[in-house]
C-alpha cells in the first residue's frame, strides 16, 4: 500500500519535473546546502537551501539514482538517495533531452519495469551516456585552461617573489600556484597563509606588502613558535605555566604548556619555552608559581637576528594557581606522542570504536617502553 502511494506521489512530481526541464533536474531533498532538490522547480526547497532545514518529498524511487540511469551493475538501489545518486551527471543533459529521459522514467515506473530491483536496464541511451561522457570532458578541458591562464597570471604577479627564490623550485612551484589565493597551505614550510588580508592585525607589520608578508612566512619557517602557531590557526585551550622571573612590567614563564584542539575535535598539546609575557593579570603571583590560564595568541613581527614572523600569549583570562604537579613532564607529552603515533597506525585502526583498545595490554606496554626508550636516548 505504501509503495502504491508513494508511486503515485512521484508520478506527480515527475510531471512537474517535465514541465520544467528546461529548469534543470531536481531530485527530492534538501537539507543545509546538501541534497538535490532544485528550487527552480520545487520553490519549498529554497528553505532547506537557506536554513539548513530538512525538506524531503515523499518518493518511491529517484530518476537520478546510479542503478536507474545506468542499470545493473552500477551503483545501488537499495541503498536510495544520497549514497547511489547521480544527479550531477543528469546536469550535464541537454534540455531537450532531460524531458525525454523523464519521460522515459515515467512510463518505465508505471510499468512496473522497476519492482524487480535486480535487473535493471539503463534508462539512458547509448547516445545519452555518450553525451554526458563528451560534456565531462569538455568541461574538464576548460577546467584545465582556465587553471593554466590561472597559472600564468599567478607568474606574473609573484615575478619579483620568484626572482628571489631563484634557486628553489619548492618554493618558486608554491608562489605559482597559490599567489593571491584565499588559502593556508600547510606543507614544507609549515603553514603559509596566501590571503591577501592575511597580514592584517601583525604586530610591528603595519607596513607589510603581500610580497613581503609571504616572504616573511617562508623565511620565518623552523624559527616559530610552532604550538603557539597551532593555537592561533585552530583552537586554543588552556595555559599552564610556572612564573620563572617577574619585572614591573612583564612575567617570564619558563616553560608554557599548550591544548588546543583542531577543527575535526581531535586534540593537541605541546610545550613552548621561555615565554615573556605582559604582567597584568599576573602581579599577584610570586616567582615558582604554577597558573593555568586562557589568552589570546597573535602574532607579531620579531626582529634581532633578522626578521621573523612569530607568535605569542596575551591578554589572559581565568587565571588561577595550581600545583607544579599539575604541569605535565617533557616525559608525559613524549609518552602522549608515542600513544598518539601507535593509534594511528594501528592494524586495528579500521575496527577501532577509539574508546576501548584492541590490542594485547602487555604488546601495548612494551612497544609503548621500546618506543620511549628510543626517543628519550636521543
Amino acid at each position: 500500500m505504501k509503495s502504491r502511494k508513494a508511486k503515485k506521489n512521484i508520478i506527480k512530481l515527475i510531471d512537474v519535473m517535465i514541465r520544467h526541464a528546461d529548469r534543470g533536474p531536481s531530485g527530492f531533498w534538501t537539507d543545509d546546502y546538501e541534497g538535490c532538490g532544485n528550487p527552480k522547480i520545487f520553490p519549498e526547497f529554497e528553505k532547506g537551501l537557506k536554513h539548513g532545514e530538512y525538506i524531503c518529498k515523499d518518493h518511491y524511487l529517484c530518476p537520478w539514482n546510479t542503478a536507474v540511469l545506468y542499470g545493473k551493475g552500477h551503483g545501488n538501489i537499495n541503498t536510495g538517495c544520497y549514497h547511489s545518486c547521480s544527479i550531477r551527471d543528469a546536469k550535464y543533459l541537454s534540455t531537450e533531452m532531460l524531458a525525454p529521459v523523464l519521460t522515459r522514467f515515467k512510463e518505465q515506473l508505471q510499468s512496473g519495469k522497476y519492482d524487480n530491483a535486480e535487473n535493471i536496464e539503463p534508462l539512458l541511451t547509448e547516445d545519452e551516456q555518450s553525451y554526458i561522457r563528451q560534456q565531462k570532458t569538455l568541461e574538464r578541458e576548460s577546467r584545465e585552461r582556465q587553471w593554466q591562464k590561472d597559472q600564468e597570471e599567478k607568474a606574473i604577479k609573484a615575478a619579483s617573489l620568484i626572482q628571489k627564490y631563484q634557486g628553489n623550485d619548492d618554493i618558486k612551484a608554491l608562489l605559482v600556484r597559490h599567489y593571491g589565493d584565499d588559502i593556508l597551505v600547510s606543507g614544507e614550510f609549515g603553514i603559509i597563509d596566501f590571503s591577501p588580508t592575511g597580514k592584517e592585525g601583525i604586530v610591528g607589520g603595519e607596513k607589510l606588502t603581500y610580497d613581503d608578508y609571504i616572504d616573511i612566512q617562508i623565511r620565518s619557517s623552523g624559527k616559530q613558535r610552532t604550538w603557539f602557531k597551532m593555537c592561533y590557526y585552530n583552537i586554543p585551550g588552556e595555559f599552564k605555566g610556572c612564573i620563572e622571573k617577574k619585572t614591573k612590567k612583564h612575567a617570564c614563564f619558563k616553560r608554557i604548556y599548550v591544548s588546543g584542539m583542531y577543527p575535526d575535535g581531535d586534540g593537541f598539546e605541546g610545550k613552548e619555552d621561555h615565554v615573556w609575557m605582559d604582567i597584568q593579570g599576573f602581579e599577584d603571583f610570586k616567582v615558582g608559581d604554577g597558573v593555568s590560564f586562557s589568552a589570546d595568541v597573535y602574532r607579531y613581527i620579531k626582529t634581532g637576528n633578522g626578521k621573523v614572523l612569530d607568535y605569542s600569549l596575551r591578554n589572559p583570562q581565568e587565571i588561577r594557581q595550581i600545583g607544579a604537579y599539575q604541569l605535565p613532564s617533557d616525559d608525559d607529552l613524549i609518552r602522549q606522542n608515542i600513544n598518539e603515533i601507535i593509534c594511528e597506525t594501528c592494524f586495528f585502526s579500521d575496527h577501532c570504536n577509539k574508546t576501548y583498545c584492541l590490542r594485547n595490554p602487555e604488546e601495548l606496554r612494551v612497544l609503548r617502553e621500546q618506543a620511549f626508550s628510543i626517543v628519550s636516548t636521543k
